[in-house]
């Protein structure tokens, strides 16, 4: 049995995200982050070899923790009803982790396909959304009775656009979510759902 970490990675990645969240990209310097975890940086760099790969991995973490939510959501038996605990679940995901779902806002999957070079990490990027477009896929036909394209894309403009879109500009100011919100989501998403394709 090995020995146990004296410096959890989650530490690292907290503090990562903090500073790029409260200071921007260029602050999350290897170098920042020991100083603000409290880890060496020979430890940082064993652990996630560049500044790029703490910033992939960090990534990676918040979408692993919003996608949790959202898949099990689409397993519910009704169709309609999984579409709004799936949509509702990024919601939830927004309030309960503010920091993770804002940086989720700030950068694409394909920014930092361009800037990993660590194979693996890049692989695991690369088929991230797999499980996701799987189970939307099936959604889709349950709700639709097929995957065409159209239904394929009601469905996301369900379960992802309209929840993003009414928590984005939240996020990005660091504001919290109106008290409305859920309601009036759930109403537009009722309507998108019954309208026929």
């Amino acid at each position: 049995m090995g020995r146990p970490r004296m410096h959890p990675t989650e530490t690292m990645l907290d503090a990562a995200r903090d500073l790029l969240l409260e200071r921007g990209v260029s602050a999350a310097t290897i170098e920042a982050v020991a100083e603000s975890s409290g880890a060496p940086v020979g430890s940082i760099y064993h652990r996630f070899g560049s500044r790029d790969g703490l910033v992939a991995r960090l990534w990676l973490r918040a979408v692993y923790r919003s996608q949790a939510s959202f898949v099990s959501a689409l397993e519910a038996e009704d169709p309609r009803e999984a579409a709004m605990a799936a949509a509702m679940s990024i919601i939830e995901f927004c309030e309960g982790h503010p920091a993770d779902a804002k940086l989720l806002v700030l950068f694409r999957r394909e920014d930092l396909i361009r800037t990993v070079s660590d194979d693996a990490l890049l692989e695991e990027l690369e088929g991230l959304n797999r499980p996701v477009a799987r189970a939307v896929g099936a959604l889709a036909r349950r709700l639709y009775g097929t995957r065409s394209r159209a239904a394929l894309e009601r469905t996301l403009l369900v379960v992802f656009d309209l929840p993003y879109g009414a928590a984005r500009r939240h996020l990005i100011s660091g504001t919290a979510l109106p008290d409305g919100l859920r309601d009036d989501l759930r109403q537009a998403l009722s309507a998108v759902i019954e309208r026929p394709l």
